[in-house]
């Protein structure tokens, strides 16, 4: 079982939540854990918020954009935190992307 995805310096332990970069580690909660998992598992594909708010939230839930927007920017701070190379880019009205800067 595949229990850490990883990109560039990145790896995302899916079983604790934690996020950790060249030897610091952080914990996820539940919601940014789903997103930063969306994200590694095809991180060459911009994902779209409308899919992100589906998988994350469910099809169901009064979430909105702006909840997306939030945990991507929860997540970007935690990213530069751990003074990590990986960014979220944004992708205007199509979604987002994880970006390695080398």
């Amino acid at each position: 079982v595949m229990d850490t995805l990883s990109f560039a310096d990145l790896t995302l332990n899916l079983s604790t939540g934690e996020l950790s970069c060249n030897g610091s580690t952080l914990k996820l909660n539940f919601k940014e854990k789903d997103i930063m998992k969306i994200f590694l598992v095809s991180p060459d594909s911009v994902v779209s918020k409308e899919t992100l708010l589906n998988k994350v939230w469910g099809y169901d839930s009064e979430a909105t954009d702006n909840n997306v927007e939030a945990y991507i920017s929860f997540i970007r701070k935690k990213l530069k935190f751990l003074n990590s190379l990986v960014t979220i880019k944004n992708f205007q009205k199509t979604g987002y992307k994880l970006e390695a800067t080398k």
